[in-house]
């Protein structure tokens, strides 16, 4: 068996607690864009005379709430009938086996859950949890997609409030402290599809405390020379073929520090 597989499956197989924390790189192989559609910057600020980091804030949704939506519908949710990858379907399975305790994400679309996965923490929300500020019904993305202009509560008639966090406020304190607690009492910690230097992750992965840190990515900076396990090959790729029960590749590239 591969040399990857081995080392992936020795430490998933001996860890009494697996928590994977998965990045944008992992939506990326659906073709979604994300919230902030970062490769997509010129484009943004060509068609609607702003950036995304601009429009998804409360001032913006305030104010040009159209345009919000606008972005939201064609820019955020630029695909449907999204199936999820490898990396989803992979989580389930270790999820089901009882050897992944809980993903934590920062991702909106509902992907893990629509593979099967129970303990998933979405750091900034979910598209498919729009609420009516006012009666509290729950809208999913199809309902915003399909929605002819501004989406309105189909009961109140008032515009609905969308699923996700806007930049600039507060990430929910329950949620994480839910991914907090996760990761410091994670055994092994999967780090998949983002760079460990991330703004956006270092006041949660500064908790772990393990030394089975394993980060998955396409790519990696001197910065994150200290994971235990570095495997620099297509997300996708290594979870298809490690935990789904095809072969590694030969030409894989791992660094094992431990």
């Amino acid at each position: 068996m591969d040399k990857i597989a081995d080392k992936i499956k020795e430490l998933i197989l001996g860890s009494n607690n697996v928590v994977l924390v998965s990045g944008s790189e992992v939506m990326r192989e659906t073709g979604l864009n994300g919230i902030r559609a970062e490769h997509m910057v010129y484009e943004i600020e060509d068609q609607y005379g702003y950036s995304g980091e601009e429009i998804i804030t409360s001032p913006f949704f305030s104010r040009q709430v159209d345009t919000f939506y606008d972005y939201y519908k064609n820019v955020i949710l630029n695909k449907t009938n999204v199936e999820p990858t490898a990396v989803y379907k992979a989580a389930a399975k270790l999820e089901k086996a009882g050897c992944i305790s809980h993903i934590v994400t920062r991702m909106i679309y509902g992907l893990y859950q629509k593979a099967g996965c129970k303990n998933v923490i979405e750091l900034y929300g979910s598209a498919e949890e729009n609420r009516c500020p006012v009666c509290g019904k729950i809208f999913g993305s199809d309902y915003i997609k399909k929605a002819q202009g501004t989406p309105k509560c189909d009961k109140c008639n008032i515009v609905l409030r969308p699923g996700f966090s806007f930049f600039g406020e507060m990430i929910d304190n329950g949620r994480l402290t839910k991914a907090c607690n996760a990761v410091e009492d994670a055994d092994v910690l999967l780090v998949a599809g983002m760079a460990l230097s991330s703004h956006t992750w270092a006041s949660t992965l500064r908790y772990y405390e393990g030394d089975k840190l394993v980060l998955i990515n396409k790519s990696v900076t001197a910065k994150e020379a200290h994971a235990d396990l570095v495997i620099t090959e297509p997300i996708g790729q290594v979870f298809q073929r490690c935990v789904l029960g095809e072969n590694c590749s030969e030409d894989a590239q791992t660094s094992d520090r431990r």
